[in-house]
């Protein structure tokens, strides 16, 4: 009550102040970043008056109508210090200033004391990793087709009545299409640490939110909070097990585990790699083969990445040999910003965003001629998903919440499996699976144990998709892409969040301020029925009390042994 009193007057002395008859004058200029150069994105914000802006990508701002005073300005950027400028407005007098934001000297001091995690099981990896017996003469090949933001409702098959995508239905028409199929993360590099590792990402350090080029104030950024910027070097991921079966391995696309040298695609069992280290909205965009840059980030052409990305899978798979092959093509896109071949722009109903998904659907069409071409088709599990649900533009169909969020729409994705050779034709399977089941189910159709000195979290789906029998989880949890921690849980019908924020009661939303950012009570609610919009705890204590308890059964777990080590 006393929060919305404070609330009440502040906004009755905004109104009275805004009533008053002053004669304004204005504040622009430029902000200038460290090397001298324009910056966009700085807050530029005038004490005392509730008035800011942000400054123009040329590093240009304007405030309008300042009522004449003595004020003080301050200028904010990520990872740069904040520069504070007193500033003496005139009536009907424009004040033109520039100013310059130098470097964090705090954040740097911090990030100087940074030290990543030091890998704790090498010694268990390269053991584990020696004991891999070959694979069997006709061990399947494996291609892992991963879109970057791809929502639930972003294909035809899927229930999309703007997108077509027939290449990707007849790949679903030819396998298995799963209807609750989760990312292990709502954002990209937790999810493909998730999937190359078959473990909940918070075990791999890499669960807090997305990793940055080294350099960057966001990369600066994660060394101040503690958090590592690359996929720590002792988890063993799928490709570097399939290797060590004498699997030929390529990865083509987006990688986002991190730029350092022993942290790259080669670093991790891939015998060749072309693409990109991150995603298309970060600097500097190189095209990378093997450890190489081949296009330099000003050449790289956006509207021809899905293209290049296509020719390079086709010449993969036309220079197999006699070794089962794994192909992992990580599509940049859907991803923003969004760029379609020029070849085949503006012909979706679902403006640009179609072009690109439908872009994408043709690439998937290329890639299984030519497996169908090279006689591989029916002895090859395809696996079609996406790291995250959908963003602004993209679609997540029924469900509620979008990418970044622990909600359904962010982490609930498409999951399709084919093998012609093992898997019943046009299936579709409601059980629950996630895609860290991917590296534990390639492995069983490999014939391959999994590594025993850790938590595998994931499961071998194959009994689910090939016998249409019961999911093989009783629990999948959903981890915040933010902080990391366990947000909520799921079993087969029941959903418990511990919170969701509650603004209705944010006064003065959408303003930042925390006192009236309040978080709702923790939330039961029945994805069978709804759409996570009714909370059913009164309805259900029983169901309440068992979800409640197995996020605090899993927290305990973490705590006591975050890396889940196994001895």
């Amino acid at each position: 009550m006393q929060i919305r009193l404070w609330g009440l007057l502040i906004m009755c002395a905004c109104l009275v102040f805004r009533s008053e008859t002053i004669s304004a004058a204005e504040i622009s200029g430029e902000i200038l970043g460290p090397n001298g150069e324009p910056l966009g994105g700085a807050r530029v914000y005038l004490q005392d008056t509730l008035r800011g802006t942000v400054s123009d990508r040329d590093g240009s701002f304007v405030l309008a109508d300042i009522p004449p005073g003595e004020y003080l300005l301050q200028v904010m950027q990520f990872g740069l210090a904040t520069a504070s400028r007193p500033v003496t407005v005139t009536e009907g007098k424009r004040q033109s200033l520039s100013i310059s934001l130098g470097p964090n000297p705090h954040w740097l001091k911090a990030a100087a004391a940074y030290v990543p995690p030091a890998p704790e099981r090498l010694a268990q990896k390269r053991d584990y990793l020696a004991a891999v017996p070959t694979a069997a003469d006709g061990a399947p090949n494996v291609i892992v087709i991963f879109f970057d933001d791809l929502g639930y409702g972003d294909l035809s098959s899927y229930g999309n009545a703007l997108i077509e995508t027939p290449e990707i239905d007849r790949v679903a028409k030819t396998g298995v299409k799963l209807t609750e199929f989760y990312s292990s993360s709502p954002v990209c590099t937790p999810s493909r640490a998730g999937l190359l590792t078959g473990r909940y990402p918070v075990r791999a350090h890499a669960a807090n939110h997305v990793f940055f080029p080294e350099g960057s104030p966001v990369a600066l950024f994660r060394k101040v909070q503690g958090y590592p910027n690359a996929l720590v070097q002792d988890e063993i991921l799928l490709p570097e097990i399939l290797a060590a079966a004498g699997y030929r391995t390529g990865m083509i696309g987006k990688w986002h585990l991190g730029d350092r040298d022993g942290h790259l695609p080669n670093d991790f069992g891939f015998e060749s790699f072309y693409g990109v280290h991150f995603s298309n909205d970060m600097a500097p965009l190189h095209i990378y083969r093997q450890k190489q840059i081949e296009v330099p980030a000003d050449q790289v052409d956006q509207t021809k990445l899905t293209a290049l990305y296509t020719q390079e899978a086709v010449t993969f798979l036309e220079q197999t040999d006699r070794r089962p092959f794994f192909l992992y093509l990580a599509h940049t896109f859907p991803h923003v910003p969004h760029y379609a071949d020029a070849a085949f722009e503006g012909r979706s109903a679902a403006g640009l965003y179609g072009d690109v998904v439908e872009d994408l659907d043709r690439s998937v069409g290329m890639v299984m001629q030519a497996l169908e071409q090279q006689g591989l088709g029916d002895n090859t599990l395809v696996i079609v998903t996406s790291d995250n649900g959908g963003d602004y533009l993209g679609s997540v169909g029924p469900l509620r919440g979008r990418k970044g969020e622990t909600f359904e729409g962010g982490m609930r994705v498409p999951g399709i499996f084919s093998w012609p050779e093992r898997l019943p034709k046009g299936a579709t399977l409601d059980g629950m699976a996630m895609n860290i089941d991917i590296l534990p189910t390639v492995l069983g159709v490999a014939e391959i144990d999994p590594p025993t000195d850790r938590a595998i979290d994931g499961r071998n789906l194959l009994p689910m998709i090939s016998e249409r029998k019961a999911s093989p989880h009783e629990h999948l949890f959903y981890f915040s892409a933010w902080h990391g921690r366990l947000e909520a849980v799921r079993d087969s019908r029941f959903k418990y969040r511990l919170r969701t924020q509650k603004q209705a009661s944010q006064i003065l939303y959408p303003l930042p301020l925390s006192a009236f950012t309040p978080f709702a009570n923790p939330m039961l609610t029945d994805l069978q029925r709804g759409r996570e919009a009714h909370d059913l705890q009164g309805r259900y204590p029983k169901k309440t009390r068992d979800l409640k308890a197995t996020i605090e059964a899993m927290n305990e777990s973490l705590t006591e042994n975050p890396r889940g080590w196994i001895d």
